[in-house]
């Protein structure tokens, strides 16, 4: 076993809890997976357990890889920087795992995962699989949903260690939130419009077998059906995206994401959808306060539109798609508003954490929207059942 890792950079309850993951990684052999709420400081505890594995001998080597460029190119840079460890940077190097998953025969002596959750596909495994490395630091603030990556995970870093946000903020270590579920109608040519896609993804459903079994039997369909019984599964698909769509996109949404940003005018406030154009109609309705973030921008403007809305006087308002679920470290924001989203626990908990990065005084407030009475309540429910904080609301009005 080895030492445990001493540092004078520890000196507050954050610090302590820092300390307490570090170890569990040092007791386990060098290894090991640490779920931490977002705003801990996963990060800095991966550079210090480079320091401690790079030392100074300038041979030894280490490997951090990130799903996105962001986290790449500036977030893991300016934190060596902020720590003064960035005497160790031409010893690391940085990968995003669209790259990292290519590699093969290669030997680090330290690999950092830095949202691990998403480096588990079988797609992915590639890199787990064909390289070597002394020892291994994984960090997440959502372990995965799905068991057998969990399994997978446990392989190569088990979890030694969780800080969850509801412990966080009990502790006091991440910024005072509420997270509020706005309810929302249609427009009445929207309901109708819902109500006749709905109607028909329930028929589908039925012919396919009812509720539990419908999902399994398309995707078989699909695959190998003919005739009538592949054309309702192609409806059942169709007819489900065309529902959510109807969901995320609706109307009162763009109306009720103008009023918050007016309403909480002294904000820096991030904004989740679930496509471009959205994202681009909630800039259009915000004005020229509002900036927006997707993968489909030139690699110079994405870095652009970051640092103006990280700057105290700069973008207001930034309007994303999934891009910023992850590596986005802006304490100032204290209003995230989340427009559309699957029922995923993981993608709450990523959103909700854009917001939470601790300034003392800061009290933050998360919004999800949903559509009463259409399957979206069903989503934001499932979604935001574990956190405590969660009220229930119909009226802009209701947000304090």
């Amino acid at each position: 076993m080895g030492k445990i890792i001493q540092t004078d950079l520890f000196n507050t309850s954050k610090d302590e809890l820092q300390h307490e993951h570090l170890n569990k990684w040092v007791s386990n052999g060098y290894k090991g997976t640490s779920i931490a709420a977002t705003g801990l400081g996963k990060t800095r505890i991966g550079i210090l357990a480079i320091a401690n594995t790079l030392g100074k001998d300038p041979k030894k080597s280490a490997l951090v890889i990130v799903p996105t460029e962001n986290l790449r190119d500036n977030e893991w840079i300016n934190e060596f920087n902020q720590w003064n460890e960035e005497h160790l940077l031409p010893q690391i190097e940085f990968m995003c795992i669209q790259s990292a998953y290519k590699l093969e025969g290669h030997h680090w002596d330290i690999v950092i995962v830095d949202e691990v959750h998403t480096t588990l596909s079988k797609e992915y495994r590639n890199f787990y699989e064909n390289n070597l490395w002394e020892r291994m630091y994984c960090f997440t603030a959502t372990p995965p949903e799905n068991k057998e990556y969990l399994t997978y995970l446990e392989q190569w870093a088990p979890i030694i260690k969780t800080t969850d946000l509801n412990e966080a903020k009990s502790l006091g270590l991440v910024s005072q939130y509420t997270v509020y579920n706005l309810g929302l109608s249609f427009t009445p040519e929207e309901a109708l419009e819902y109500n006749r896609v709905d109607k028909i993804f329930k028929e589908a459903t039925d012919e396919l077998g009812g509720q539990f079994a419908a999902f399994s039997n398309a995707g078989k369909l699909l695959r190998t059906g003919h005739g009538e019984k592949r054309k309702t599964a192609i409806i059942f698909y169709k007819m489900m995206n065309k529902r959510k769509q109807l969901c995320f996109n609706a109307f009162n949404k763009l109306m009720a994401v103008h009023k918050l940003t007016k309403k909480f005018s002294d904000r820096k406030t991030l904004v989740f959808s679930e496509s471009i154009e959205f994202a681009e109609d909630i800039k259009t309705i915000v004005g020229d306060t509002c900036s927006v973030f997707h993968s489909k921008m030139k690699k110079k403007d994405r870095t652009a539109v970051l640092e103006s809305f990280s700057e105290v006087d700069g973008t207001r308002v930034l309007s994303s798609v999934k891009a910023l679920n992850a590596g986005l470290n802006v304490p100032e924001c204290s209003l995230g508003i989340c427009v559309a989203g699957s029922s995923k626990a993981l993608d709450n908990i990523q959103r909700t954490g854009r917001t939470l990065r601790f300034i003392d005084g800061k009290k933050a407030i998360y919004i999800n929207m949903y559509i009463k009475g259409s399957q979206e309540l069903k989503w934001v429910r499932k979604r935001t059942k574990d956190d405590y904080s969660t009220k229930w609301i119909e009226s802009i009005d209701e947000i304090v």
